[in-house]
């Protein structure tokens, strides 16, 4: 009994700090956690200009010190609250919390903190390096942040067909680099003279960037060089076209899901208080606009008008009878209405 409050005081931070449940209290921890990166990014910023810096170097210190103590602290705390989660992976007091501090939020949590902590063995001399790392911590916004999570899934479904993609990319980059070495390293060999020299101007033209800096001035050259970058069209947007397909079919699938969970919760053509609150949290958790979400409200409940549920005059057996404009689709129902 008495480790009741211990207990409930691990789930209550477990669902605050990952789920961000729990109230009031769980709403303004999260606001503070988001607050706290966005000014940890703006004081990196702020930094980097040396003149800002030394003028304001306690108030630095003291804040980034502030600052690695709260995460630090986070860090410890979401660590400690893993063993909450529904994932039986996580269970283990000891195996869990190895397995969690291994997933990649709790990765990213660890490289805000990490270079504070270094800093004590870097040396004083220069530390840019490490000031510029705490630049990390705006990767915990993806915590918080639906589209960054969405981002994130479809990196994850797509990761194999963008490897791919990348791959044809680099190949083209290096085709291209050693045909316009074959065909101007001899005339400017300080700048096509070699095939690594020559990468520079192929990743440029591939890109369709063209910066001008290096070109060719034979005439094979150039019409080599145009070729490349007609090609370079075609390829180089294939990464940007395999994410928006992907981010399509994504938001597809979630909206699929979110009609279904519609579906289920209409199952007697109304919805109540607790159903609509219910199918506003699913919402904003699958990351869906109102507008989509409204779309497709009205969508099941013309569905739902345009049904009837009756009996079978040979059998008896409830049946539902859906009759949208122009068609009559008859299936056995589960209840008679």
């Amino acid at each position: 009994m008495s480790r009741a409050p211990f207990n409930n005081a691990q789930r209550w931070l477990y669902l605050a700090l990952e789920q961000q449940k729990g109230g009031v209290w769980a709403i303004l921890i999260n606001r503070f956690l988001m607050l706290l990166v966005v000014v940890n990014v703006l004081a990196v910023v702020a930094e980097s200009e040396h003149s800002l810096y030394q003028a304001y170097k306690p108030f630095f210190t003291w804040f980034e010190a502030s600052s690695v103590i709260i995460f630090t602290l986070e860090y410890v705390l979401r660590l400690w609250v893993c063993t909450e989660a529904e994932q039986l992976h996580f269970k283990h007091p000891i195996g869990g919390r190895g397995r969690y501090m291994l997933t990649p939020m709790a990765l990213v949590d660890l490289l805000a903190i990490v270079p504070f902590y270094l800093s004590f063995f870097w040396g004083v001399a220069d530390l840019r390096v490490l000031r510029s790392l705490r630049l990390l911590r705006l990767l915990k916004l993806t915590r918080y942040s639906h589209s960054l999570e969405l981002l994130l899934t479809v990196l994850r479904q797509e990761a194999d067909n963008l490897v791919s993609a990348l791959f044809i990319l680099c190949m083209l980059v290096l085709l291209s680099a050693t045909g316009i070495y074959l065909v101007e390293g001899h005339i400017q060999p300080d700048k096509f003279g070699s095939i690594p020299r020559a990468l520079w101007w192929s990743a440029v033209t591939v890109a369709t960037v063209g910066y001008g800096d290096v070109v060719p001035i034979t005439l094979v050259g150039k019409v080599f060089s145009g070729i490349i970058i007609v090609t370079g069209i075609a390829v180089a947007a294939l990464p940007a076209a395999i994410l928006a397909s992907g981010m399509i079919n994504e938001l597809k699938r979630r909206g699929e899901r979110f009609r279904t969970e519609l579906v289920r919760t209409m199952e007697n053509g109304k919805l109540d208080f607790g159903g609509l609150r219910y199918l506003e949290k699913m919402r904003v958790t699958i990351g869906i606009s109102r507008a989509e979400a409204h779309l497709i409200f009205e969508e099941v409940k013309q569905e739902t008008r345009l049904q009837t549920y009756t009996n079978c005059p040979h059998c008896a057996q409830p049946i539902v009878i859906k009759h949208p404009p122009g068609h009559i689709h008859v299936r056995p129902a589960k209840r008679q209405r």
